[in-house]
């Protein structure tokens, strides 16, 4: 196995984590790489990645966010009408 074949530890216990489906870990374990100073920048750019890859998509945050407020307003409008 050649070097560019290896990948770091730190990388693959997350990817590990991300595959047995404990996002929460591998979050975790990433936000600690990506803090690290002293971990290489590869190491550090595959954090980053994994972080972006665990972020709620804004589209979908932002289209729940207009159905709270539409179940809220139609709730005030039956309670206040009747």
């Amino acid at each position: 196995m050649s070097r560019k074949e290896r990948r770091a530890p730190r990388v693959e216990g997350i990817r590990a984590l991300l595959e047995a489906g404990d996002h929460r870990a591998a979050g975790d374990a990433a936000r600690a790489l990506a803090a690290d100073g002293s971990a290489p920048d590869d190491e550090r750019a595959a954090a980053a990645a994994v972080l972006a890859s665990l972020a709620p998509d804004r589209a979908a945050v932002a289209v729940g966010a207009l159905g709270v407020l539409a179940a809220l307003v139609l709730s005030v409008a039956v309670l206040v009408g009747g």
